[in-house]
């Protein structure tokens, strides 16, 4: 495990120094943002509102870090916060999610 990490911290520095591969992502970013990419995706059925290496980084910290709290702000259709919790029972804690907006819609 530790040579795969190893290898994919070399690979994400050299890939941090290209910057042909920086303006293509930019540029597929915005354009992705015009057909709404972010939205096309679930998480056990409920709209996450994620791009998905977005959600692969936020499984890395949460299995690295086990936090017992997670607080998010601003609920939309509540997929991240299934996601959280999820997470949180895979750790096998008694850890919470909570999560705060001003505005709870009917859908939730």
């Amino acid at each position: 495990m530790e040579s795969f990490q190893e290898r994919n911290r070399e690979m994400s520095d050299r890939m941090s120094q290209d910057g042909d591969l920086e303006d293509l992502t930019q540029k597929w970013f915005a354009r992705s943002c015009k057909y709404e990419y972010s939205y096309h995706f679930t998480w056990l059925g409920r709209p996450i509102i994620q791009f998905p290496q977005d959600i692969i980084a936020a499984q890395e910290i949460i299995w690295s870090v086990k936090p017992d709290l997670i607080i998010e702000t601003g609920i939309a259709h509540g997929g991240s916060l299934i996601f959280s919790a999820s997470m949180l029972e895979l750790l096998g804690e008694d850890g919470q999610v909570l999560g705060i907006d001003i505005d709870i819609r009917e859908h939730n």
